[in-house]
């Protein structure tokens, strides 16, 4: 029974196209980047608006919170460290969702970034377009 089930899994890993995975990866990059730059940037307000929500140690969350979505859209970019990046989107978007409450932003997030875990693939997709682009 578990043999037919991690088949089945590897049989929608390798139907998957490539540029399903691309694609996924840039709309997690699109949600995520704006909310982690304005961590860094307007710090200040960002402490405020998690004290207002009842974050405990608002000042150190926010910097936490910045410190992996930076990180998750950086490896995202590059598409290295695809598992780690969405790994370490889920919690954040978990404490998001009890925080602040469900929308269609940190939903979306933690679907896709479920998603990019069961469809990565064995090859960095950014090295592995340059390593088949002809010339």
């Amino acid at each position: 029974m578990g043999n037919a089930c991690v088949d089945r899994i590897e049989s929608v890993r390798q139907s998957v196209p490539e540029w399903v995975h691309t694609g996924l990866r840039l709309i997690l990059v699109a949600l995520v980047a704006k909310p982690a730059l304005s961590k860094v940037v307007t710090y200040g307000s960002s402490v405020s608006f998690f004290n207002a929500i009842g974050m405990p140690a608002p000042a150190v969350m926010v910097i936490i919170a910045g410190l992996i979505e930076v990180g998750a859209v950086v490896l995202l970019l590059v598409g290295v460290g695809e598992r780690l990046a969405a790994v370490s989107l889920i919690p954040v978007m978990l404490v998001a969702i009890l925080y602040v409450g469900p929308d269609w932003k940190n939903l979306s997030v933690l679907l896709g970034a479920v998603g990019l875990l069961v469809l990565e693939t064995n090859f960095d997709a950014v090295w592995h377009l340059v390593a088949r682009r002809p010339g």
